[in-house]
């Protein structure tokens, strides 16, 4: 858990002095760059990514985005079950590693722009036992889609907001989130 808030701490660390240190002016920016944190969504909990256009710069069109989030979740209902249905274990805790890859499209002339995407994120999963037993470790991908609206200020100022759809193997389900992302164009 404390190395967990450590990475957390280190992660806004980084983002704060990314977006402070890039130096931006309307001569030199290169649209369709951007570096930005965002929480929930693909990031699966609290995340940094980086985000580009294929066509150089453009701030609009197609593109893609990749990163890195970190999750944590407590339960007390997590069981596990062998193949045969005998019990296992109880597993109250889980931390989270995913790295979200995507590609998007930005819509929009100017300032705001609407933004789609689907992709997936890897995940490792480490779940920790509420019994002492050892810990058992799960990856996998995390099919998604994304829609929301992005406006880039004049200084390159970012930020984003939207709702995070994805497919849940486990349930056997379609479950929705939001997402909210701050950061910088470069």
């Amino acid at each position: 858990m404390k190395k967990a808030i450590v990475f957390i701490r280190s992660l806004c660390i980084v983002i704060a002095i990314c977006a402070v240190s890039i130096p931006v002016s309307s001569q030199s920016r290169s649209h369709g760059r951007s570096i930005y944190g965002e929480l929930l969504g693909p990031s699966q909990g609290l995340g940094i990514n980086y985000d580009a256009r294929f066509k150089k710069e453009s701030s609009e069109g197609f593109g893609w985005r990749t990163g890195a989030g970190v999750g944590y979740a407590y339960s007390s209902i997590t069981a596990i079950y062998n193949i045969d249905g005998n019990y296992v274990d109880t597993y109250n805790q889980m931390f989270r590693l995913a790295i979200p890859i995507e590609v998007n499209y930005l819509l929009g002339k100017g300032r705001s722009k609407f933004e789609s995407g689907a992709g997936g994120s890897m995940c490792v999963d480490l779940y920790r036992s509420a019994t002492g037993a050892k810990p058992k470790c799960a990856v996998g991908v995390i099919p998604y889609v994304n829609i929301g609206y992005r406006y880039v200020a004049d200084k390159g100022f970012m930020f984003r907001i939207g709702v995070s759809s994805s497919y849940s193997f486990n349930g056997d389900r379609v479950v929705f989130c939001p997402y909210i992302g701050f950061g910088k164009e470069l």
